[in-house]
């Protein structure tokens, strides 16, 4: 092999190397990326829960209160 043919290699796998490393690294970060959305999005499927409940419970009371100035006389 020759001096040019050696650098041209050389010079070659460094450029290739230094893509897969940019690749791998890019993967990883998108990887926690990922997990971080999960994470959100059960977090927003808890408070969902809870709104739900809330509204479930308020529901509840306004018939409740609806009940209670019925029989006291207040509407």
């Amino acid at each position: 092999m020759n001096a040019n043919t050696l650098i041209a290699a050389i010079t070659a796998a460094g450029s290739i190397l230094v893509a897969i490393t940019a690749l791998l690294l890019n993967y990883r970060g998108f990887q926690a990326i990922d997990a971080r959305f999960a994470s959100v999005e059960r977090r927003l499927e808890l408070i969902e829960t809870d709104l739900r409940e809330f509204f479930r419970v308020q529901s509840m009371h306004a018939t409740d209160i609806a009940r209670l100035k019925d029989k006291v006389g207040l509407n």
